[in-house]
């Protein structure tokens, strides 16, 4: 009777321990996420980087690739890239402007992957020229 009752005892225990767990715990894990695919685009825009530093170097002109898809083909073409990096890649002025919009869930989530980045905490829309600095924005309801 005695270990029923302590394992009645522990499974309680275990329960709540379980709760407060995933209840604390999953915005810490929710901001890991956040950080490790923001890390992962970063990545990405210095391969892109990387393989548009080459091409120069090898004498081409990065404005001659064009912008976007064009350069990330040209890239391709030349083996300087083995494969695209997932994503929607925007190459603008000849290589200066690299990014990949994030999209994401929630603009709470949208402004902290913003603030790691070290930008103001905040989700921009992804159609704003301005603001193409941020490196998750928030989608309009028609482009979803």
């Amino acid at each position: 009777m005695y270990n029923l009752v302590i394992g009645v005892i522990a499974g309680i225990i275990f329960g709540v321990l379980t709760v407060a767990g995933a209840w604390f715990g999953g915005e810490v894990y929710e901001r890991a996420r956040l950080r490790s695919e923001l890390v992962a685009v970063v990545g990405q825009q210095q391969q892109i980087a990387a393989a548009l530093d080459l091409y120069e170097t090898d004498g081409g002109r990065v404005s001659s690739l064009g912008d976007d898809g064009a350069a990330l083909t040209g890239l391709l073409e030349s083996g300087l890239l083995n494969a695209v990096p997932p994503g929607t890649w925007r190459v603008r002025r000849g290589g200066e402007q690299i990014w990949n919009p994030l999209r994401i869930q929630t603009p709470e989530a949208c402004a902290s992957t913003n603030g790691f980045a070290g930008l103001p905490e905040v989700c921009p829309p992804c159609d704003n020229e301005t603001l193409k600095t941020y490196p998750a924005c928030e989608l309009s309801e028609d482009a979803i």
